[in-house]
């Protein structure tokens, strides 16, 4: 059974909602927790499975390829029939309402009882700008690099809907497709190349890797989920990749899981926090994180009528919940570690397993706090326009 959850997290008007997407937010957010703790407490060196926990940032990419998902789909329902695209002004309103108020809370809070490193420029981690330099990305709330990222994000999307839109303006819908098609095929390529050649102007030091330039092609892969849903809204049985991931959603999680695999045992990247790469090595991570995200992702957006045991875990009250709350979870989740339970675990026979069973609990009563003090009632001001019966949503 899924969560039932506020109105104020409801898509845009007219738009459907995606309740399993809640489950995959709980799976990126648990992600990038164990990541963290098996960093800290050397996990990823010293033992069998790091290599795997290495790799579990991977849950960064999740995040990206929902909201390319959520956020792109209303403007592309609106251009093949559906309900009227955002309006740019209700459109910034929901996007600043859902990230700001929390982080801001988070960033005082904890600046003031944890101690954080501003770098002397406090309003660089106020306005989200500290993934364009690399001395500020680990500065403030460490993972909100990513939130930097996002918000780069946000800025572009309404104009890059725009541009398609006005190219397919009067176009039969298949040639809209295939503009489609081919404009995320661009970002997609674009960011790929970007990346590469900017890792290798840096003598091969990750670069870029902070910026929407660096990432845009995990968005893309959100963005083509979303095209691929209004394409084939009630008409899913039409297209057989959609069919096999409506009746068989524990394919996609396999291939995702041999992906994970490859990239966490046989591409031979070194298992530190901040790993050092070959060239071949930074363009493989990205292109198969980005493959993983869509593959994990797909099976909550074509859900069918079929649960299973992928849409069962996906649609859990109890992960749907953890979903509800990831936001603050993310934001909280780094400073707890590192600065109140990491120090007193150090001496621990098993660091790692203690950590986390210290940690994780602690993490998710700071981001429940979060969510139910300061995020919703910021977002119940979404739509104060609107009043539209509650009810399961999964809406970024």
């Amino acid at each position: 059974m899924t969560q039932a959850v506020p109105d104020a997290l409801a898509p845009p008007p007219g738009n459907p909602r995606f309740p399993l997407v809640d489950g995959l937010r709980a799976i990126a957010a648990m992600s990038v927790v164990v990541f963290h703790i098996a960093g800290a407490t050397f996990f990823t060196l010293s033992h069998p499975f790091g290599g795997y926990a290495a790799r579990l940032n991977v849950g960064v990419t999740l995040f990206f390829v929902i909201s390319g998902f959520l956020l792109y789909r209303p403007y592309l329902a609106a251009r093949f029939g559906g309900p009227p695209a955002p309006r740019l002004r209700e459109y910034a309103r929901r996007r600043a309402l859902r990230i700001l108020p929390a982080y801001w809370v988070a960033l005082l809070v904890l600046g003031l009882a944890a101690d954080l490193a501003f770098n002397g420029h406090v309003w660089v981690y106020a306005l989200l700008l500290q993934g364009y330099r690399l001395e500020w990305v680990l500065g403030g709330i460490g993972p909100a690099w990513s939130l930097s990222i996002e918000v780069a994000f946000y800025a572009a999307l309404p104009l890059f809907a725009l541009v398609l839109a006005r190219l397919e303006r009067g176009r039969p819908r298949a040639t809209m497709i295939r503009i489609e098609g081919t404009g995320l095929a661009l970002v997609y390529v674009g960011a790929l190349a970007v990346r590469t050649l900017a890792f290798h102007a840096a003598g091969g030091q990750a670069a870029l890797h902070t910026t929407l330039l660096g990432t845009a092609d995990w968005f893309a892969g959100g963005m083509a989920l979303a095209l691929a849903s209004v394409v084939l809204q009630d008409r899913e049985r039409s297209s057989t990749l959609a069919r096999i991931v409506i009746d068989r959603p524990w394919l996609p999680w396999t291939l995702a899981g041999v992906l994970f695999f490859i990239v966490s045992t046989r591409l031979g990247i070194q298992n530190g926090f901040i790993p050092v790469y070959t060239g071949r090595q930074w363009l493989a991570q990205q292109v198969l994180f980005g493959l993983i995200g869509v593959l994990v992702a797909a099976p909550a957006i074509f859900s069918g009528e079929r649960r299973g045991v992928v849409r069962g875990l996906l649609g859990h009250r109890l992960v749907a919940w953890i979903g509800l709350i990831s936001y603050g979870v993310f934001l909280w989740h780094d400073p707890v570690l590192v600065t109140w339970v990491r120090p007193h675990t150090i001496g621990w026979a098993h660091p790692f397993f203690g950590t986390l069973a210290v940690t994780m609990p602690v993490a998710i009563a700071f981001g429940a706090a979060s969510y139910y003090v300061v995020e919703r009632p910021a977002l119940r001001l979404k739509d104060r326009r609107s009043r539209r019966p509650a009810g399961p949503t999964s809406a970024d």
